[in-house]
């Protein structure tokens, strides 16, 4: 490595790593003063407290000005090159991220973002960021010819989206970026790129001094202005750090070395679709949600995925000595860690996808569906975080398998504690019956269903819920037996008395009790 390139190094580091200390919290300050705030919703977003979300502009902005400073002292590198390679990464970021702000700011439609992002992606393939070839390190490289261009912009595209999904935990997203960028640093030390050196080094120093206010209790976040321009330039730093040559890309080094968001990302797409929801449709689902959920604080996820992320550079590293047998063993590796790691977080998509494939149950694609869904019910219980929560997904998850009615009949004892308390959210309308429009409305063309809910012994309410003999919409009875027994039955006794807030006031008077027998 030139001495020169050493010294420059680590100017951008510093000088980009002070930028970010300093412009971080005047923009936290302005977010603040204009409005521009995350709001927590106690489903999705974990923090409890607004929080301002303009990070990634203090980050992109470190990183143009460590380029100004390389553009006044490219003559003392010698190379020529970190100007020209430069210039239009800054511009295609610059549109990645004020499309992430916007969307911040304001709210920007998935398609809207897309577009722009696929706009800077198209940008810069005609600038020489392309994939022109893809190397295969068993054989020659294998040239892409009209599969360039597509190739090219599902990568940038991809990659900015797939850091946009991860970053869910204070510091996780920032601090995978920096261990990213980190393995692209060292890789492109390798292939002698030393305009990409200096480029990963202007980010990894943004990155730095915003996690000194990005990690657990955050007071800013990184925000689709930033998720979405850090995935953008690693995706750029993969293509022309990885090889000697630009026209062409490793397939291992790259894609092991930003494997976290790849995987996340794929698992969320995989999971929705299997669902029979849309891949843009948010949910509470993705690794570092799983974790939390498992009994892992925040903070110890954080740790973990940092460390999962360190393994997979040097994963990547290692598929750069070009030795076929170290690739192979390095790829089974990657394999096997990432199998055991899904395995581990419990998806209920794939477990119900294996049991299908394995007793070759497809012949009804809408109960393929609906027993993913049920599947995972018994968590969505669990994450209701009120009784009307609880109730929706209850009359949700009826509607969707055709049952035509749903009721809830209390005990005195049950009916005594349901309380709501004043600032809560109310109770939807019709609790606590349910019925299905066009129902049938006689007994004989449903059947039916009683469902006891016990605590500590005690029956303090009754689950009846009907379904027409008729009903073609298939699923499993015994997913949603369990997911009723061992999901909804339990948080219904967890929130019967409401949460610990003063004042409260009894719920409505219209609730039917559950018959008592007269004592003997």
């Amino acid at each position: 490595m030139p001495v020169v390139i050493v010294k420059l190094t680590f100017l951008v580091l510093i000088l980009s790593g002070l930028s970010s200390l300093v412009l971080t919290p005047l923009l936290r300050n302005l977010a603040f003063r204009r409005g521009w705030v995350d709001q927590p919703d106690g489903l999705r977003k974990m923090h409890r407290m607004p929080v301002p979300q303009l990070g990634g502009v203090a980050i992109y902005l470190s990183f143009v000005v460590s380029f100004l400073a390389l553009l006044l002292l490219d003559r003392y590198a010698g190379t020529g090159e970190s100007s020209v390679d430069g210039f239009p990464l800054i511009v295609a970021c610059a549109g990645v991220m004020l499309i992430g702000l916007a969307d911040d700011i304001r709210g920007v439609k998935p398609a809207s973002k897309l577009v722009v992002q696929a706009a800077a992606g198209l940008y810069l393939f005609f600038s020489g960021y392309r994939i022109s070839s893809v190397t295969n390190p068993f054989g020659d490289p294998v040239a892409l010819g009209s599969l360039s261009l597509p190739l090219t912009l599902l990568w940038f595209v991809g990659m900015s989206n797939a850091f946009n999904l991860i970053d869910g935990l204070d510091g996780l997203a920032a601090g995978i970026g920096f261990f990213a960028t980190t393995t692209l640093f060292v890789a492109a030390i390798i292939n002698e790129r030393w305009e990409v050196v200096l480029l990963c080094a202007a980010l990894a120093g943004g990155l730095l001094g915003f996690v000194r206010y990005n990690f657990n209790p955050a007071s800013i976040f990184l925000g689709d202005c930033g998720s979405l321009f850090v995935g953008f330039a690693l995706a750029a730093f993969a293509i022309r750090g990885s090889m000697k040559s630009s026209a062409a890309i490793a397939v291992a080094a790259p894609l092991i070395a930003l494997a976290l968001p790849i995987v996340d990302a794929s698992i969320a797409m995989m999971r929705r679709l299997l669902r029979g929801q849309s891949i843009f449709h948010a949910d509470r689902d993705h690794i570092h949600h799983r974790m939390v959920r498992m009994g892992f604080t925040p903070s110890r996820v954080v740790i973990i995925l940092y460390g999962v992320a360190a393994l997979f550079g040097a994963f990547s590293l290692l598929t750069m000595t070009g030795r076929s047998q170290i690739v192979g063993l390095v790829i089974i590796a990657f394999s096997v860690v990432t199998w055991f790691g899904i395995q581990r977080l419990g998806y209920s998509e794939f477990s119900e996808l294996h049991r299908l494939l394995r007793q070759r149950l497809f012949q009804d694609p809408r109960a393929v569906v609906n027993n993913i869904y049920l599947a995972g019910l018994k968590s969505e219980f669990e994450q209701a975080l009120d009784l009307a929560a609880l109730w929706r997904t209850l009359t949700t998850t009826a509607s969707r398998v055709d049952f035509c009615q749903v009721e809830i009949v209390l005990s005195p004892l049950a009916r005594d504690r349901l309380m709501v308390y004043r600032g809560a959210p109310a109770l939807p309308p019709g609790f606590p019956q349910w019925r299905a429009p066009g129902s049938p409305r006689s007994a004989g063309d449903c059947w039916s269903w009683t469902i006891p809910i016990l605590d500590a012994g005690t029956v303090v309410a009754e689950l009846r819920m009907g379904r027409p003999v008729q009903a073609r919409n298939g699923f499993e009875l015994s997913h949603l037996m369990g997911a009723l027994m061992e999901g909804f039955a339990p948080s219904f006794i967890r929130l019967l008395d409401g949460s610990p807030l003063p004042d409260r006031r009894p719920v409505v008077e219209s609730l039917s009790p559950l018959p008592v027998a007269p004592e003997s």
